[in-house]
């Protein structure tokens, strides 16, 4: 079985890296997948807060690891460069290994980045890093705006494709309802010209219901909300090159 990895890698922490990979998962069960055939995990964090894609997960049976066997706790970085942690190799090794694991006769498993492509490149266990031991596509979490966002997506995939990642596909996460039409309108026009190599997938608006039906993790509202920002045929079939299940 050829299991297939997705990477959600976004701009900083908080941009809504979780809430596109719950929305990624529930497309996958809504389109005929079962439970058994998918898998979600966080191998890095900083937070080890109980996340609502957790309870999701747990609810939905799909094997999950919220909080990985790498915690960036205050003060590991020093650890690190004092020679108290692992080395970086063991410390990637581990990583991918966790990932590995979890994806054992699965279909398609989503890996929850941490902050930026970036961060844990003081390690050597950066989210470009542990994609890259992998056969994955990336999907970049930008956050809203027009000149700002785009400003800041050409920055970090562009440090992620010179780092030798390909195939990213880009969604815009929290933009507010009322400039979604001008965002939309003119990020459209432009990402592409400066970015040519990557796809463009959608803008998901600052409705989040995460903090209401969410909570009660009601699968149907979750697919019909994120179904209506992100076409689930652009992303599982043409981009994702996910048939079967329904889809084609």
């Amino acid at each position: 079985m050829d299991t297939k990895y997705l990477y959600v890698m976004g701009s900083e922490s908080g941009v809504g890296k979780s809430t596109v990979c719950m929305g990624i998962l529930a497309q996958l069960l809504a389109a005929g997948f079962n439970a058994g055939q998918l898998a979600y995990i966080k191998p890095v964090t900083q937070c080890i807060e109980k996340q609502p894609i957790a309870i999701f997960c747990k609810q939905t049976k799909i094997s999950y690891i919220d909080i990985g066997n790498l915690v960036f706790k205050s003060g590991f970085s020093r650890d690190f460069i004092d020679g108290l942690t692992k080395p970086c190799d063991e410390l990637l090794a581990d990583s991918v290994a966790s990932i590995l694991s979890i994806g054992k006769d699965k279909e398609v498993v989503i890996i929850d980045g941490v902050g930026n492509p970036s961060v844990g490149s003081v390690v050597g266990v950066s989210n470009v890093d542990v994609a890259l031991s992998l056969p994955c596509s990336v999907i970049f979490v930008g956050k809203p705006g027009i000149g700002a966002a785009i400003d800041n997506t050409v920055l970090c995939v562009s440090f992620m494709q010179y780092k030798g990642l390909s195939n990213v596909g880009i969604i815009y996460n929290k933009v507010p309802a009322s400039a979604l039409a001008d965002i939309k309108k003119y990020v459209t026009k432009r990402l592409p010209e400066l970015l040519p190599d990557t796809t463009l997938l959608g803008f998901i608006g600052d409705d989040q219901i995460i903090d209401t039906r969410w909570k009660e993790h009601i699968g149907e509202d979750i697919v019909g909300w994120f179904s209506s920002y992100i076409d689930r045929q652009t992303l599982l079939c043409n981009w994702l090159g996910i048939t079967g299940h329904g889809l084609s």
